[in-house]
């Protein structure tokens, strides 16, 4: 007697979900938390947070906080939020407790590309102090980032001829 054909496709379904449960806690993660804070050094409600620049993988509350359970091989995340500029983080293997400043987004009129750069890098340039700041204010519970934001140009600079 020969199964039938649904018999076969259940089967088939509960191997690969047997499978698919083994590669997924095959992964070993690790818990990061933390808290979001903008260049005001006031609380980011409800900012998104991603890896590999489309997997969201967690929101903060509306005090600022977050918790993620993250794959150790990610290596940067990306938070955005309404009315702030993308901010993008390279983690260390280290980092737990990750505490991150949003800067609030500008508009550039009649200003070339050239000088907007500038002007953004100005502003990337007083995160350090800013966090020490933040830190000195009791918002941060460390006294150092453990990981470090990197400044993306608005147009790459054209290859040297």
């Amino acid at each position: 007697m020969s199964p039938s054909m649904s018999q076969m496709n259940t089967f088939l379904l509960l191997l690969a979900l047997v499978l698919s449960l083994g590669t997924a806690h095959g992964q070993p993660t690790r818990i990061l938390t933390g808290r979001l804070l903008d260049d005001r050094l006031e609380v980011v409600p409800r900012a998104n947070i991603y890896a590999r620049d489309t997997i969201l993988i967690g929101t903060t509350d509306l005090e600022g906080y977050f918790k993620l359970d993250v794959p150790v091989t990610t290596t940067t995340l990306h938070f955005t939020a309404i009315g702030y500029e993308v901010t993008t983080l390279k983690l260390s293997r280290e980092c737990v407790n990750l505490e991150v400043l949003l800067l609030l987004a500008s508009t550039h009129d009649f200003m070339s590309v050239r000088r907007v750069n500038r002007q953004e890098f100005k502003r990337f340039k007083h995160l350090p102090q800013l966090y020490q700041q933040a830190y000195e204010k009791g918002l941060f519970k460390s006294r150092a980032p453990c990981a470090s934001p990197f400044f993306t140009n608005w147009v790459p600079r054209p290859a040297n001829r």
